[in-house]
């Protein structure tokens, strides 16, 4: 056996353990129960998509990317060349 240790939000923490204790399991058989899946389904066994995010659209995310387009129509932006790591 070994320890997982992994940092998150508290209200994230209890809002899962509230969730997994309704369905009658703890922070461990969840746990286990998700490295099991992704095992077996040899990846994250379920859709990560970031249009389902509701996160990506908060409007501290909505409100930086606004600032950050008035930076750069302001001629405040910078180039950057991209580099890809082969």
């Amino acid at each position: 056996m070994t320890t997982i240790s992994a940092k998150i939000e508290n209200e994230d923490k209890n809002l899962f353990e509230s969730i997994i204790n309704s369905i009658g399991l703890n922070v461990t058989t969840a746990i286990t129960a998700f490295v099991k899946a992704t095992i077996r389904e040899n990846g994250i066994p379920f859709s990560l998509k970031a249009a389902d995010d509701p996160y990506i659209y908060s409007e501290e995310n909505m409100k930086f990317l606004r600032q950050s387009i008035a930076q750069i129509e302001a001629g405040n932006g910078q180039i950057h060349e991209l580099k890809e790591n082969l």
